[in-house]
C-alpha cells in the first residue's frame, strides 16, 4: 500500500492508496477509450482551452497541448504498458521506501511512502 501524506499549514491528510487502485488506474488511462477520449477533447477544444487570445497564454496552450499529446503518444505504446504494470509489481516488493519527501517554503509537506 502507498501512504500519501500531505500537511499544511491548516490541515493534514493521510491517504493510503492500494496496489489495487494504482493498477486499476493505470489500465485505465493506457485504455483505447481514455485515450480516445483525450485525443477527441484536444481535437475539440484545438489546444487553446478558455479562449484567451494572449500571446502568453497561446504559448501556454501550445506546451500544454504538446505534452498532453506526448503522454498520450507514451501511453499508447504497448510496451509501456506492460512497464508500468512490472513497475507496479516491483513497487510492492519496496515496502517503506521513501519516494517523495518535499516541504515548500510556506511549511507544506508531502511525503509518498511505499
Amino acid at each position: 500500500m502507498m501512504i500519501v501524506r500531505v500537511k499544511s499549514k491548516d490541515h493534514a491528510f493521510t491517504i493510503p492508496v492500494p496496489y489495487a487502485v494504482l493498477r486499476m488506474g493505470s489500465g485505465i488511462l493506457t485504455s483505447n477509450l481514455v485515450q480516445r477520449k483525450m485525443k477527441d477533447w484536444l481535437n475539440k477544444h484545438g489546444g487553446h482551452a478558455g479562449g484567451h487570445a494572449s500571446r502568453k497564454h497561446d504559448f501556454d496552450s501550445d506546451s500544454s497541448r504538446f505534452g498532453i499529446e506526448l503522454v498520450l503518444s507514451i501511453l499508447e505504446n504497448r510496451s509501456t504498458k506492460q512497464a508500468i504494470r512490472q513497475l507496479i509489481k516491483e513497487l510492492q516488493r519496496c515496502k517503506g521506501t521513501v519516494l517523495v519527501d518535499v516541504k515548500a517554503q510556506d511549511g507544506t509537506e508531502v511525503l509518498i511512502k511505499l
